[in-house]
């Protein structure tokens, strides 16, 4: 080490020193940086850089040294060496660019290291003097190890993807490799002098030298420097050509883009964009992107545009060339907004009178009954039937029917203020409901007027008809504290009317109670009714609309009365759920539905209709999870079905039910879709599997024209949400066949079969096959 020393500082002149530190720490550190990135290229430069840098040091250092000798140097041997550092360089970049294994970067850099220390020793034997040069064998090892070694550590830092201060660290350990080899090296040189040794006038002076020295490294560094230039050239070509191509792309896609900078204005935009926001995409660049947005309006998920159109705003930050920028997708609203608020007219209105349907009634009544409950006005609610109307659809059709319903509730609506509501509720069947705000008499008065109004002839253009109207009344809260009750009491007071001739109005009274008792006595039985083995299911089958193969079966629910004989499902039922008998009868249902679903050899899938008070209670997943283990019912088989009405009542809970439900791998379908409860977003938010279009919209599918729009729009939506469909009450080729091509993925009706025993369809659930359905 006092060696090396010595001769750093009293054989080399300091100022030639530093400047080949200089260049060395020069030709390092662009070696390092030349690796960045990815290219073949890179690895072919940095040898260049290091290779010419390693020579050049190597050199200018011999021009500061002196033995105490003249001393020249022989061409050959100089011009040989700086081609030894180029080619050593190269294989040892090769080696670490393209080598799979982890020893390959460092092998790489002891290969140059060792390239290095060959070009020095070759570069040592162009030293000519009037003497010899000898080399401390200890001194030649010492300096092979350094190079190697620092090498192998130099490269092993440098990677494309390094950090900067492993670059720098990468850098600096270049330097060491040269410098340890150069200054090693010399200090292990002694140089004897010989008078009868000459200086070859052929060998260049220091003078010279410094010429070559200085031109070789100058077209290195030109060469390398060129070599970036026509890199960077092809990198702005090729990111240009990405940049069309992902403006393409952009252009192509359905959402518009833009990409925002740091300060939040417009750095691009896709062309969708600049058509969304109203000017050219040139005129775009540079605004804030604050600026197109109404004030106020800039949200997570929804936003309008200065012009007015509502969008739908998605954002997400990306690191690009540039920098770090924001993507914001915005996809427009207007079709989107303008279908659903098809939609929800659709669902809330009759298609063919444009009057409220059940859904809206109940909704207003609920609403009118919670005001009434806080101590708001009571209402009346009006049931209307017309007096002869089957007549007139017999006589002159379907079509002359439908438009002497639209002329009635033209006329109804005459008769009616904007707070009312008129709802169609059946074929010929209306409901109005009637706020009593400061004219208790209002009901009666109306109800007159509206009888006058209808006995008035109609005038359908190809004929005169005329009808008549009977109405019920009944008062809320005098006749019903709920719905239901109310509408009850005002049914039953309809057919009091119709009792007494027709073309009437009857009031409710306590003196129609008859059909209160016979509720009760069939709430009584009905408690039973399970115990004592009068409940049955029948099997209606699902087939599948494309090959008509029979998928599988919705479990019914029939009651056997022994005095009654057959009671509706639509009588029973609405009693069972207001007694909460529903809640035993819906076990009973699920555990003969599952079991009998069970020891079926097909595994057909088995639906079962559950009432929301079943839902509402806490434990119906675990009676679900009991009756899967009893049983032994694969889960996936099992398909719930629930009703839209459920959606709206304690919708938090109904979600963690239904989605406890899924968990144990049930299938989830809502029944009677379409009737009005579902919105866009209800159905997001429930995990349902399908659902089934209510029998209300198929029974005219083929004779009116919104009814086929209204199931064209239903099948559409659900196909927008990825869920299948199932078509109830389908009784028709006709109705069938306009399914199909609507692309309704199942059917159930009448057509396919009607709910029998399950004896009766041995051949589907036994059979070799789900067979078609006849």
């Amino acid at each position: 080490m006092i060696q090396i020393l010595a001769c750093l500082t009293e054989q080399h002149d300091p100022w030639v020193v530093l400047a080949a530190a200089a260049l060395c720490v020069t030709a390092a550190l662009s070696c390092a940086l030349s690796l960045r990135g990815p290219g073949r290229i890179r690895p072919v430069l940095a040898a260049v850089l290091i290779g010419a840098g390693a020579w050049s040091t190597h050199f200018v250092a011999l021009l500061a040294y002196d033995p105490g000798l003249p001393m020249g140097f022989a061409l050959a041997p100089t011009l040989l060496s700086v081609g030894v550092a180029l080619v050593g360089s190269l294989a040892g970049f090769v080696l670490w660019s393209t080598g799979s294994r982890p020893w390959c970067r460092p092998a790489g850099g002891a290969l140059l290291g060792i390239a290095i220390a060959a070009m020095h020793y070759l570069g040592m034997t162009a030293v000519r003097v009037p003497g010899h040069l000898s080399f401390a064998p200890s001194h030649v090892a010492a300096s092979l190890a350094l190079a190697a070694g620092l090498g192998a550590l130099a490269l092993l830092m440098l990677r494309r993807d390094a950090s900067s201060w492993r670059r720098l660290a990468g850098a600096v350990l270049l330097v060491a490799t040269i410098v340890s080899l150069h200054f090693t090296g010399m200090g292990g040189v002694v140089v004897w002098p010989d008078p009868e040794v000459v200086v070859p006038p052929a060998a260049l002076p220091r003078a010279q030298l410094l010429l070559l020295v200085t031109t070789i490294t100058a077209v290195a560094l030109l060469a390398a420097l060129m070599v970036l230039a026509i890199e960077a050239r092809m990198d702005l070509a090729a990111r240009a050509a990405e940049a069309g191509r992902l403006r393409g792309l952009a252009d192509a896609a359905f959402e518009a883009l833009a990409l925002l900078d740091d300060a939040g204005r417009v750095a691009d935009a896709s062309s969708q964009f600049a058509r969304l926001a109203g000017r050219p995409r040139e005129d775009l660049i540079g605004l804030s992107f604050a600026s197109l947005l109404e004030s106020g309006a800039l949200e997570d998920a929804t936003a309008v545009l200065a012009g007015g159109i509502p969008v739908e705003l998605r954002r997400r930050p990306i690191e690009t060339a540039s920098g770090a920028r924001t993507v914001v997708a915005l996809r427009d609203l207007r079709e989107r907004i303008a279908s659903e608020t098809r939609m929800e007219r659709l669902a809330h209105h009759d298609v063919l009178t444009g009057l409220a349907n059940r859904t809206l009634l109940r909704q207003r009544l609920e609403e009118e009954i919670a005001r009434g409950r806080l101590g708001g006005p009571g209402f009346a609610v009006l049931c209307l039937d017309l007096d002869r109307f089957k007549p007139v659809n017999d006589v002159y059709g379907h079509a002359a029917g439908d438009l002497l319903l639209q002329k009635v509730a033209e006329r109804v609506g005459a008769c009616l203020r904007h707070t009312d509501l008129c709802a169609r509720t059946g074929g010929d069947e209306f409901v109005i409901l009637l706020s009593l705000t400061d004219e208790p008499g209002r009901a009666q008065a109306l109800a007159k007027r509206l009888l006058g109004a209808l006995s008035q002839p109609f005038d359908l253009g190809f004929a005169e008809v005329t009808i008549s109207l009977s109405a019920g009344v009944a008062l809320f809260p005098e006749d019903g504290a709920t719905a239901e009750e109310v509408l009850r009491a005002a049914d039953i007071a309809l057919y009091r009317a119709k009792e007494c001739g027709r073309a009437d109005v009857a009031f409710f009274h306590a003196g129609m109670d008859e059909e209160v008792r016979r509720r009760h006595a069939l709430e009584r039985d009905l408690r039973e009714a399970v115990a004592r083995g009068q409940m049955t299911l029948a099997w209606q089958p699902q087939a599948d609309s494309a090959t008509g193969s029979v998928r599988g079966f919705e479990a019914l629910l029939r009651w056997q009365h022994p005095e009654r004989g057959p009671v509706s499902p639509g009588v029973f039922i609405p009693i069972a759920e207001a007694s909460g008998a529903i809640l035993q009868i819906g076990a009973w249902v699920l555990r003969t539905a599952a079991a009998e679903a069970a020891g079926w050899a097909n595994p057909l899938r088995v639906a079962v209709n559950v009432s929301a008070l079943q839902i509402q209670q806490g434990d119906f997943p675990q009676l679900v999870r009991d009756v899967l283990a009893e049983t032994g019912l694969d889960p996936a088989r099992l398909e719930i079905e629930v009703t839209e009405s459920l959606l709206i009542t304690d919708t938090e809970r109904t979600r963690r039910t239904l989605d406890a439900l899924k968990s144990l791998g049930v299938q989830l379908s809502l029944d009677d879709f379409g009737t009005g409860y579902s919105s866009l977003s209800m159905l997001r938010n429930f995990p349902f599997d399908r659902v089934k279009m209510d029998r209300s919209f198929v029974s005219s599918l083929t004779e009116s024209d919104n009814s086929a729009a209204l199931v064209h729009g239903i099948l559409g939506l659900s196909r927008g949400l990825g869920l299948p469909v199932v078509a109830e009450g389908v009784e028709t080729e006709a109705q069938f066949r306009v399914l199909k091509a609507a692309q309704c993925a199942e059917i159930q009706g009448y057509l396919i079969g009607k709910p029998q025993p399950i004896t009766s369809y041995d051949e589907l659930t036994h059979g070799g096959s789900a067979a078609a359905a006849a």
